[in-house]
């Protein structure tokens, strides 16, 4: 029998694969998804699946915006992941080919689309904050959804929602954390970019 990976072996991984200084504006970010993807490879009724793959990439390109050097950035997502036993390459490719199949689809093909992903509909799966935001960019990403409010917006996440079998006060409240978060981090980094600029003058 193997013993289970803790937290802390996780976190060690992470720093063999990605020895370098974080800069402290994203520390919480990087902090966050490795506590995170340790809970979720530890529970059994987790479903590692395109909805879940997209809202985890779309987690880390949002709050990795200006992470500088640039060429850091894959590599921090490939430690992330592979320190909780996640193949960072499939993410990638369950990601683009969602929002691939979402930049081509039409409404009404909208329910055949949502029954043929796999395992999301089961009562048994593991609700994580990640498969919100899934949801989130799934909408934002469906062909017809480009040119619509915010309200009609809002009415086809609760379709989708409803459609997945996840409750919707929870799907909302957690994409309306992102929502601040993000631009909580757009802030910071306006301030610590104006700080920039002043010190050289």
């Amino acid at each position: 029998m193997s013993v289970r990976a803790t937290i802390s072996d996780s976190k060690s991984d992470f720093h063999k694969e990605f020895p370098y200084v974080i800069p402290p504006i994203y520390r919480k970010l990087a902090d966050e998804l490795l506590v995170e993807l340790h809970l979720l490879s530890h529970q059994k009724n987790f479903n590692n699946n395109k909805l879940f793959a997209t809202g985890l990439k779309e987690i880390f390109n949002k709050f990795t915006s200006g992470y500088k050097p640039t060429e850091h950035i894959e590599e921090l997502f490939n430690a992330i992941c592979n320190c909780n036993g996640f193949n960072p390459t499939e993410i990638s490719k369950m990601s683009e080919e969602l929002i691939r199949e979402a930049n081509l689809l039409e409404k009404e093909n909208l329910s055949k689309f949502l029954s043929k992903l796999e395992n999301y509909t089961k009562e048994s799966d593991y609700y994580s904050r990640i498969n919100a935001i899934g949801i989130y960019k799934l909408a934002t990403e469906l062909s017809y959804c480009k040119d619509i409010n915010a309200e009609e917006l809002n009415n086809e996440i609760i379709n989708i929602t409803d459609s997945l079998g996840y409750q919707y006060s929870r799907v909302e409240k957690d994409i309306s954390m992102y929502k601040s978060n993000i631009e909580k981090m757009k802030q910071a980094l306006e301030i610590i970019a104006l700080n920039l600029s002043s010190n050289k003058k």
